[in-house]
């Protein structure tokens, strides 16, 4: 179609799911844009799984439970969610351009203050699972 801007592909990455070391705090999530061109935007999710179901927890520096990173070429940004309260277990999902390899997500469970990386509850971006779009076939 003339004039209409291409969709761009979206693919949404999951820690799975993770027992929280007793020492966490923190989710964070850090990002980086390796790219020389163009600005990346990606999205960040945490979850409190410890009931069953997903309840989504707000988000620093957004303020909100879903947040909207825009990182610019060559520039690294974050967020993170108060995990203290995480019974159990919790998620991350990260969601980018599904072509984008310039981007690079790594997720590190934090205690309070120093926020020190914990045992347990640290993924790097090889080891997030890539999630099948909604109306996909197969198992």
């Amino acid at each position: 179609m003339v004039g209409a801007r291409a969709t761009t592909k979206r693919t949404v990455f999951s820690t799975g799911i993770l027992r929280r070391n007793p020492g966490t705090s923190y989710a964070l999530v850090d990002l980086v844009n390796l790219g020389s061109t163009s600005a990346k935007r990606i999205t960040v999710q945490i979850f409190d799984w410890s009931s069953g179901l997903p309840v989504a927890l707000d988000l620093t520096p957004c303020n909100s439970a879903k947040c909207l990173v825009s990182l610019a070429p060559g520039t690294s940004s974050f967020a993170y969610a108060d995990v203290s309260g995480v019974a159990f277990k919790y998620e991350v999902r990260i969601t980018r351009a599904a072509f984008n390899r310039n981007v690079i997500l790594n997720v590190t469970g934090l205690s309070s203050e120093p926020m020190a990386p914990q045992t347990g509850n640290n993924v790097l971006q090889q080891q997030l699972f890539r999630l099948k779009r909604r109306g996909s076939t197969g198992s």
